[in-house]
């Protein structure tokens, strides 16, 4: 048996600020989902309140395990180097030129360049 998402309208966007909750569906087994619906009855709980209540618990438990924190940092410090080893050799090809006008460009963003549709000042002859 072969399941298929259901259809769903496409998402707005909502105002800024708000966010417009998202459905997470997760697989368990048939006896704790018994116990959950046991459980749920009693605390009068939606499964969807038990459902978020267990899931901030396990990302707030995640976030404050230091070897977490450590892996997270790592791959940062990795992907800054595939970066910028790509910039290296995107620099390569290009040459110098290129990445001397990228680096004044961050340093002076307010400057118009001249081969950017700059404005050339007016000559005085």
């Amino acid at each position: 048996m072969s399941e298929q998402a259901p259809n769903m309208p496409e998402e707005v966007s909502a105002p800024e600020g708000e966010r417009k909750p998202v459905v997470f569906a997760v697989r368990i087994d048939p006896v704790l989902r018994e116990q959950i619906e046991g459980l749920r009855g009693i605390t009068e709980q939606s499964v969807n309140d038990v459902g978020v209540e267990a899931l901030e618990g396990w990302v707030a438990r995640t976030l404050e395990d230091e070897s977490i924190r450590q892996k997270a940092m790592a791959e940062l410090d990795a992907e800054e180097r595939r970066l910028q080893e790509r910039r290296s050799a995107i620099a390569g090809i290009l040459g110098n030129t290129a990445t001397e006008g990228a680096a004044s460009e961050r340093a002076e963003p307010d400057t118009p360049s001249a081969g950017r549709g700059g404005r050339r000042p007016k000559s005085t002859d």
